[in-house]
């Protein structure tokens, strides 16, 4: 009888023992498998990378005048002016572009949209007035000087970080718009016009330079009226992928990085 309580025993602690083992095999099995699905992920956003990198446009550059990227983290020189000729509705913007704008424009007209250029080119001198009459309008409705600021934030850059001040930037709408008595406002998404030059802007070489959901990379919010030109090679790109111009020039930046 002693024997068997012994036995009995010793069976007991042995499996125990080997709970006690088990513990740790299966915590360190939890850990492998956890750290291979991290370098897992890891390795999957860099891939996803390398393979964006890949299909970029050979011939696209850092150095393109037209890949120029100005915005709320990124200033262009006081004293940058590029070569101006002014358009529809006496605005200015960059002599180079000047064919691919009439091409679209003309382009709309056919199509049954007369467009309505609101803004181009923006000069310093310009962009100050613009922000702080901005800002004063704010404070009239009530808001603190802080808070007038940050609100003009939201769709207005600090003088000097204006995309405006490159001469690629165009706020377009239609006519009939303008005529209703609206203004610059995302409500133009619901024109048809405003469809049209998103279906048809790449053909031209531009692109929808602050698209919805991009506001944290962009830093500024949705502006369906606000387009950039980039080049058709690179606009097509950009919207194929749904990039933000950040993101792009992200990219550029990770293949020389890489080519080094």
């Amino acid at each position: 009888m002693k024997f068997k309580s012994l036995l009995f025993s010793s069976v007991l602690l042995l499996s125990a023992c080997s709970v006690i083992e088990d513990q740790p095999l299966e915590q360190e099995t939890e850990n492998v498998e956890e750290q291979t699905e991290t370098e897992a992920e890891e390795q999957e956003e860099v891939s996803w990378e390398e393979q964006m990198v890949e299909k970029l446009p050979e011939t696209a550059s850092l150095d393109d005048w037209n890949l120029v990227l100005v915005g709320p983290w990124n200033e262009l020189s006081k004293d940058f002016k590029p070569e101006l000729v002014e358009v529809n509705n006496q605005q200015e913007i960059d002599a180079r572009i000047e064919s691919a704008w009439d091409a679209w424009y003309q382009a709309a007209l056919e199509a049954g949209h007369r467009l309505f250029f609101a803004s181009g080119y923006r000069s310093i001198e310009l962009q100050e007035i613009n922000f702080d009459s901005t800002v004063q309008q704010n404070i009239n409705a009530g808001m603190s000087e802080e808070e007038a600021i940050e609100k003009a934030k939201e769709y207005l850059t600090v003088p000097g970080h204006s995309e405006h001040h490159t001469g690629l930037a165009l706020d377009i709408v239609d006519e009939e718009w303008i005529v209703e008595g609206n203004g610059l406002d995302p409500e133009y998404e619901t024109q048809a016009s405003q469809q049209w030059l998103v279906d048809t802007m790449t053909d031209f070489g531009f692109i929808l330079r602050y698209p919805e959901n991009k506001e944290e990379v962009t830093g500024i919010l949705y502006e369906p009226w606000h387009f950039r030109y980039v080049g058709k090679e690179n606009a097509k790109f950009i919207v194929d992928h749904e990039l933000a111009l950040e993101e792009y020039i992200d990219l550029l930046t990770l293949r020389d990085e890489m080519n080094k």
